[in-house]
């Protein structure tokens, strides 16, 4: 398939606002010629500041924006080939349809005939021939997003920027303006590029899904890609309903998770931690006898089309959508095929921070102070009258020395006492994973702490990150101790 040629490139995007730290940091991407993309995730991710720089309403602290290859950062937006249709519309209500559609139009003075030929063009697009005389407030919602989007294509921009612009519409609606708004994507062959926290909104219209957290990509790829092969726990999660469990590889494509193994069709080495992601759709119920996982249903809760059943394993809790009802306490086996197993890696890169040693033998990092055990720094040493001493009695001198640590999310905990623990800061994440919490914390100084709890806590939660001094590693002199 021949690769079309990239309209907007975004390379290495950083914006900042206060105190220099930064809303998005480390953004590249690239969106290709004539395809919808979607920016999906949660609110305060990032993705309305991203479309409003390619709008040229915000401009980036750093880095570029290329439109065709033209360096575009600088540029005001009236000086954009770019137009954007807002969630509030920003319709002008003492003018008609027509006169709303065609008042670019007449800002750039085209002839009155160039004009409704433009204008009559658009109306059969989003289908509202005829209504050229009517008021835009006599108008359902509906309506009024197609007139805005008829004003937004009316000046043929080569790229439409959508803020979210159906958050307003009842359900209805949105459906059917979902099917409409991708419609006239393919009828025009432009680019758009959307905004939006709704995945089924995203995963009905899109080519590509551009996947935000804490102004990040987590993940970019087509609708299947995003659904089926997540990229880490977080996609998996913020994409429809997921079990996730930890887990890790006992032999050649096989995992083990949940105290049982599986066969899988991902392969890493044995002994590799990993996340586990089956879709509640993908789990089979099957005789007591029969399953790899055995439990009691705990609820089941109609929905439509299917039954959400919930089974309790032991500690475990997995999620299962069933076409029939079970009964509370009702016993079953559960079983995946290998397919449907999805394994991603561990990030170990996860709760690794830098500090500074000073004089009085305690460890400064970003966001507090560290008293560490020396006898596990410096094996036999003796520590007499401030001074450290090694076992053959010549000085040790650490003021200065740089000194980084590192600690598993199992070993950690949470608190709600400020004065307890290693580092505060607020929930800003929260993933289930069968028999825990996965919580990402961020202190004031924009650093992520992730800890594993069995409590449940709220996004938003001031909290204290608990780690035992004997848990924690310290890597001095290129190794760790």
């Amino acid at each position: 398939m021949e690769r079309k040629e990239n309209i907007i490139e975004l390379k290495n995007i950083k914006k900042c606002y206060d105190k220099d730290v930064p809303v998005i940091d480390g953004f590249n991407l690239e969106v290709q010629k004539g395809e919808f993309v979607t920016f999906l995730g949660p609110s305060g991710c990032g993705k309305t500041t991203i479309l409003r720089m390619i709008g040229g309403f915000e401009f980036p602290t750093s880095g570029r924006i290329l439109l065709s290859g033209k360096d575009i950062s600088s540029l005001p937006p009236n000086k954009r080939p770019i137009n954007t249709v807002f969630q509030k519309y920003a319709l002008f209500p003492y003018l008609n349809i027509y006169d709303n559609i065609a008042f670019g139009l007449k800002i750039k003075k085209l002839p009155a005939k160039e004009i409704r030929r433009k204008v009559r063009r658009v109306l059969d697009i989003v289908d509202l021939e005829g209504f050229e005389n009517r008021k835009v407030t006599t108008l359902s919602g509906g309506q009024q997003q197609r007139v805005a989007i008829a004003r937004a294509i009316v000046n043929e921009p080569e790229i439409l920027l959508l803020d979210e612009p159906l958050g307003a519409l009842d359900y209805k609606m949105r459906k059917e303006m979902q099917l409409e708004l991708k419609q006239m994507h393919e009828e025009l062959g432009i680019t758009f590029i959307y905004v939006t926290h709704d995945q089924e909104e995203a995963l009905t219209m899109s080519d590509k899904i551009v996947v935000i957290a804490h102004g990040r990509i987590q993940h970019a790829g087509t609708p299947e890609e995003i659904y089926q092969k997540p990229k880490n726990p977080f996609v998996a999660d913020f994409i429809g309903e997921s079990n996730i469990f930890n887990g890790f590889m006992t032999g050649e494509r096989k995992v083990t998770f949940c105290d049982a193994e599986f066969d899988c069709v991902d392969e890493y080495p044995v002994g590799t931690k990993v996340d586990a992601v089956i879709r509640p759709e993908n789990v089979i119920l099957t005789d007591v006898s029969k399953g790899k996982i055995r439990g009691k249903v705990i609820s089941s809760v109609f929905k439509g089309n299917y039954y959400e059943v919930t089974v309790q394993s032991d500690n475990y809790e997995i999620v299962v959508q069933s076409s029939v009802p079970l009964k509370r306490e009702e016993e079953t086996g559960i079983v995946f095929t290998p397919s449907v197993i999805h394994i991603m890696p561990y990030d170990m890169t996860k709760n690794h921070y830098s500090g500074t040693f000073d004089e009085e033998f305690m460890i400064h990092l970003a966001d507090g102070v560290l008293v560490p055990d020396l006898s596990r720094l410096y094996p036999n040493s003796v520590l007499e009258d401030n001074v450290l001493y090694s076992k053959e009695g010549r000085q040790i001198k650490v003021d200065g020395t740089r000194i980084e640590i590192s600690f598993e999310s199992k070993d950690a905990g949470l608190s709600d006492d400020p004065e307890e623990g290693l580092v505060q800061g607020k929930i800003v994440s929260i993933i289930y994973k069968g028999d825990h919490y996965s919580y990402t914390v961020r202190s004031e100084n924009d650093l992520d702490y992730y800890v594993n709890d069995e409590w449940l806590w709220n996004i938003g939660d001031y909290v204290s990150v608990v780690v035992p001094e004997e848990k924690i590693q310290y890597r001095l002199n290129g190794g760790f101790v």
